[in-house]
């Protein structure tokens, strides 16, 4: 009745990339987590880790739990971050050891700059100043 309501065929198949029933993904790649541990404890790179939160390719979650996979210690919990230093919320940001963050623009897909230009300016230009996000103060 849905896929009629929907005017969906009959004989179409649905295909869920979250249970790896239907797609299989294997990696080809070599795993980058202890490259990015080592940037974190061996250098003075400062890394940023961000994603829009409506990326359907790959969603937050995912991004979330890879930074949290890298094995540091939390400096600062997951918060919100700004625009305006006041309340036009542009995600939300954690902080790791080792000068690592894992950062989200809210409303923004796989292109985040293309989706959220405001939002991907302001955070860029804090990353490469090395200043902190601006806080939600209501």
């Amino acid at each position: 009745a849905v896929r009629h309501a929907l005017g969906v065929s009959v004989n179409s198949t649905f295909y869920s990339f979250d249970n790896g029933e239907a797609f299989k993904y294997v990696s080809t790649e070599r795993n980058l987590l202890p490259f990015y541990k080592h940037l974190a404890e061996k250098t003075d790179l400062r890394v940023l880790i961000y994603n829009g939160d409506t990326d359907p390719g790959l969603n937050t979650l995912e991004a979330q739990n890879w930074t949290r996979g890298v094995g540091l210690a939390e400096r600062e919990a997951w918060r919100p971050w700004t625009i305006d230093g006041r309340a036009k919320i542009g995600g939300y940001v954690t902080a790791y050891e080792g000068d690592f963050s894992f950062l989200t623009v809210r409303g923004a897909g796989h292109m985040v700059p293309e989706y959220k230009p405001a939002a991907s300016f302001e955070f860029l230009k804090r990353f490469l100043r090395n200043e902190p996000f601006q806080r939600y103060n209501p």
